[in-house]
């Protein structure tokens, strides 16, 4: 539920990106266009509004997301501060940061980002070889992992942003970043070995402890939005949407907030 902020610092104009072709971009624009097209409300956002004609349905669907966190997710996270040290916190972080890196080459390639592309390859080999994939001793080498996503592609090919959603277990989300979310899964490249009994019961271990430690690590914003505002649906939609423009756009913005579907 939670975006690195390294990502927009890493981030050029999107007017000189987006003016880079290729196949990838044309087929997964169109693809996007299509999924976007049938969540448009078919009326106009002003600057800084957020639209969410489908609030009823969201508003129920961030209920069972806020049980989930209740019932499964808080606690788990809890055990995890208390059962996980900090060497394994690391690795844990290193492994999931390592099978990141096919995705970022993807969408930094995608973007027209050709050098951190390059930055890319070169980080996974150097941490497959010396790492062994949970270890990063590319950072001390001058190459950072620098996060990005398919929503970022879209963004920066100029795909609209599209209305809230909340999404079951994933949580909030614009039409664009749950698509991006969705495209993710299906091209992510260590998906070809989940036939592999063992490749497949190690990333969904993975899977499940890098959840409990990113909730661990927001704990406070979590429970504070969750748990401790007055209507935390709104609050959840406010702060996503904000945080997401502000980190597309290389924190630029300072931007306020409107429902433009509020009576």
């Amino acid at each position: 539920m939670t975006e690195s902020p390294s990502r927009a610092s890493a981030s050029v104009s999107a007017s000189g990106r987006a003016s880079r072709r290729g196949p990838f971009r044309s087929i997964l624009m169109l693809a996007a266009a299509v999924a976007l097209a049938g969540c448009a409300s078919g009326e106009p956002v002003e600057p800084g509004g957020i639209a969410d004609p489908y609030e009823s349905t969201n508003r129920d669907i961030h209920e069972f997301n806020k049980g989930l966190d209740t019932i499964l997710l808080r606690p788990a996270s809890r055990l995890y501060d208390i059962a996980m040290p900090g060497l394994g916190d690391l690795l844990l972080t290193n492994a999931v940061n390592f099978l990141r890196m096919p995705m970022n080459f993807i969408n930094h390639a995608a973007q027209g980002e050709f050098e951190q592309a390059g930055a890319d390859v070169l980080r996974t080999g150097i941490n497959l070889v010396m790492g062994l994939g949970v270890l990063d001793p590319a950072t001390e080498f001058g190459l950072p992992q620098v996060e990005t996503d398919i929503g970022e592609t879209l963004y920066v090919w100029g795909v609209g942003e599209g209305p809230y959603v909340e999404i079951p277990v994933f949580g909030p989300a614009s039409a664009r970043d749950g698509f991006g979310r969705v495209a993710e899964i299906v091209l992510d490249p260590f998906g070809f070995f989940t036939g592999y009994e063992g490749l497949q019961l190690g990333r969904r271990a993975l899977a499940v402890g890098n959840l409990a430690r990113i909730r661990a690590e927001n704990t406070n914003v979590i429970d504070q939005t969750l748990y401790e505002s007055e209507d935390s649906y709104v609050t959840t939609r406010a702060g996503y949407i904000q945080y997401r423009r502000r980190q597309l756009a290389g924190g630029a913005t300072e931007e306020s907030l409107t429902d433009v579907f509020a009576d």
